[in-house]
């Protein structure tokens, strides 16, 4: 197995980042980071060696209403990602949905419910009685379809989109394009369905016992995180309905991650080339994004 070689580590503040993503910035690329815990999204620029500085947080307290405020347990934000014209798209594991915020996140325009029938196979008694084990890590895609990541029980990739449609798989062409639009329907909410579903290979489960984030790289390849494994694992290029999902690129962190051998990392985010950024989901205050290189 490659290796992510670790470069800088340096603190955002926000405790407990669950997912990470980028988006263009007014001078250069964004990173944005959530927490499960906080009603907020932090923006950072990256500077010349892609460490992250001027950041800003952006409190979503007086943008949401109060009955997405009032739900127990914290946010709940698990996923985010952002499209070509900056509208941001922050997933809520338990609640199952997508809030679409405006791309200076002081509005929210949409909202999208993942609904998951009881009898859908594999998963679905899962998602209905285990509100912690469903989305984790979200990922755009075209005609409106969204790729959402399941943690464990089991651990799973998830095209969802509107009823009736046919699943599109996973390639550079389903995957959204930057600087594309994501296609919502007009309205304040909607709902998606699941049209697919990869299980992971059996190598390739080995490496990853759970999915905690999912990145799409600039070479059109969607790679996941997981914390169990403390790997990075990259896609096959295309993925068709009805098969598994295996890697064909499997990269073990390597180097101090904040927190040691115990450290959680939950949040993935590729900076062009075979730059990558990996959040750690820590508790206490001090360095939690390390800056690394694919080998």
């Amino acid at each position: 197995m490659k290796a992510l070689r670790i470069r800088h580590s340096t603190a955002l503040p926000v405790r407990e980042i669950s997912a990470l993503t980028t988006r263009p910035g007014e001078s250069g690329v964004e990173l944005m980071a959530v927490s499960d815990e906080e009603f907020a999204v932090i923006t950072a620029e990256l500077d010349a060696e892609l460490r992250p500085a001027a950041t800003q947080r952006h409190d979503l307290s007086q943008v949401l209403p109060a009955s997405i405020l009032q739900g127990e347990g914290g946010s709940g934000f698990e996923g985010i990602a952002a499209d070509g014209e900056r509208t941001v798209f922050v997933l809520q594991e338990e609640e199952a949905r997508i809030l679409v915020l405006a791309a200076d996140m002081k509005a929210l325009l949409h909202t999208i419910a993942l609904a998951v029938p009881e009898a859908q196979p594999r998963y679905g008694a899962t998602w209905r009685d285990v509100p912690n084990k469903r989305g984790e890590g979200l990922a755009l895609m075209t005609g409106g379809h969204v790729l959402i990541a399941k943690q464990d029980q089991p651990v799973c990739l998830i095209e969802f989109g509107p009823a009736g449609d046919a699943p599109r798989g996973i390639d550079a062409d389903t995957l959204l394009a930057p600087g594309a639009a994501f296609e919502r329907p007009e309205g304040e909410a909607s709902e998606l369905v699941p049209l697919a579903d990869w299980p992971l290979g059996e190598s390739t489960g080995e490496a990853l016992p759970s999915i905690n984030d999912v990145a799409v790289g600039d070479d059109r390849r969607v790679y996941l995180l997981s914390s169990k494994g403390q790997t990075i694992a990259r896609l096959e290029p295309r993925l068709d309905p009805g098969e598994r999902a295996s890697a064909d690129g499997e990269w073990k962190i390597d180097g101090e991650l904040p927190g040691g051998e115990d450290a959680h990392p939950e949040g993935l985010a590729l900076l062009g080339g075979s730059h990558a950024t990996v959040a750690v989901d820590s508790k206490v205050a001090g360095d939690n994004v390390v800056v690394g290189e694919l080998d």
